[in-house]
């Protein structure tokens, strides 16, 4: 990978620049367009001349390369914008828009070739090639993968989808070529029914990777759960901070490289109100510094001299082992004076787990700490689903 590191450097700014990211992007489109153009008019031409229409499909497959190409241009341009008034949250969302797009143009090539081919294959035409020919079809197949490769390389220096796209794109494209050079060799041979039957192949695989892309690209739009490993890196950023003692309903909400955060924090309640501010404008700092991620933090003052209050929550980490559909507690509470006995807390729940088996669990914990604690009231709050412990 020596040589991309180098080309990489050479043409794009330094990663200590603002513009990084969308410039890397940038560069991968141009590099893309330059090269898909140079090989769809090679491959148009040989197709032209040979009647190939496993080869013409090749072609325009190329040809989308091209254009899928533009849309990355576009995509990483749109991110470059600043937040403005109708977009507080940036454009970095664009980028899915992006991939979107690439997936619809493949999705359109492969349905198209995908009738062309039956009907090559209901009325097989001769098919005139010289070895040169399938030589030079042969060798767009190591500039495509060699591309590939190279997009694949960026994205992972910017966690990029789009680019991700972009390279089984391009690595699509020398598969489905590599099947043109089995059906042009077949054709010298006689068996001209395998160039529909080879262009049938390379619009189904046109169609599953449009079908991949698309899935992944709905997915950001919609909003994933964020990786087990980022939801940990915040809340050991969190913890970190002097005065913490737990965390909880955790929000990560991406739009492109920008990310946003909600976390709840767990203090001493004991404390004055300007120091509690302090330990949030602490965990925020350190969100931000360690992670680049823009914080939101709620802060949840809790008792920890009552005596209720480790108990309780040995009592819930028990009943942890027994309760599948329940998978934590936090912010654990006692409200207890003469006329007033309350145990307040709050659970995360399994995401898959049906209605009826959560209302069940629900009810039968709700029982279980009537019957210990009597004279006191439960409050139990169930976080959403988007939100982590």
């Amino acid at each position: 990978m020596g040589i991309f590191e180098s080309i990489t450097k050479r043409f794009t700014p330094a990663e200590s620049d603002p513009r990084y990211r969308a410039g890397i992007g940038k560069f991968q489109g141009w590099v893309s367009v330059i090269v898909n153009a140079a090989l769809f008019i090679l491959k148009f031409v040989l197709g032209l001349i040979t009647r190939s229409i496993s080869l013409m499909a090749d072609a325009i497959h190329t040809l989308s390369d091209v254009v899928s190409s533009a849309v990355v241009i576009w995509g990483f341009k749109a991110v470059e914008k600043p937040a403005d008034a109708e977009h507080p949250y940036g454009h970095g969302r664009a980028e899915y828009i992006a991939t979107l797009v690439i997936s619809i143009l493949l999705a359109v090539v492969g349905i198209e070739f995908i009738q062309t081919s039956i009907d090559r294959i209901l009325h097989p035409r001769l098919i005139a090639v010289n070895w040169w020919m399938i030589i030079a079809v042969a060798i767009t197949i190591i500039f495509k993968e060699i591309t590939a490769r190279y997009a694949e390389f960026l994205s992972h220096k910017i966690a990029s989808g789009t680019l991700q796209a972009d390279a089984w794109h391009h690595r699509t494209d020398a598969i489905s070529s590599l099947l043109v050079v089995v059906a042009m060799i077949a054709g010298n041979y006689g068996f001209h029914q395998l160039d529909g039957y080879a262009g049938v192949g390379v619009a189904l695989i046109i169609l599953w990777t449009a079908y991949e892309i698309a899935r992944d690209a709905i997915d950001d739009l919609i909003g994933k759960p964020p990786a087990d490993e980022e939801l940990e890196a915040i809340r050991q950023a969190a913890i970190a901070v002097k005065g913490v003692l737990g965390t909880h309903d955790i929000s990560v909400h991406s739009y492109g490289s920008d990310k946003f955060t909600s976390i709840h924090i767990e203090v001493d309640a004991d404390q004055h109100t300007l120091k509690t501010h302090d330990i949030a404008e602490g965990v925020e700092e350190a969100i931000t510094s360690r992670l680049q991620v823009n914080p939101t933090v709620h802060i949840d003052p809790v008792y920890t001299d009552h005596p209720l209050v480790n108990e309780i929550k040995d009592f819930l980490q028990a009943d942890l082992e027994d309760n599948p559909v329940i998978t934590s507690f936090h912010d654990v509470r006692i409200v207890d004076t003469d006329d007033h006995k309350v145990i307040l807390f709050g659970m995360n729940l399994q995401a898959g787990a049906s209605a009826k088996e959560k209302k069940e669990r629900f009810e039968a914990l709700k029982n279980k700490l009537e019957e210990r604690y009597p004279g006191f009231r439960q409050i139990m709050k169930i976080s959403p689903i988007h939100k982590y412990a």
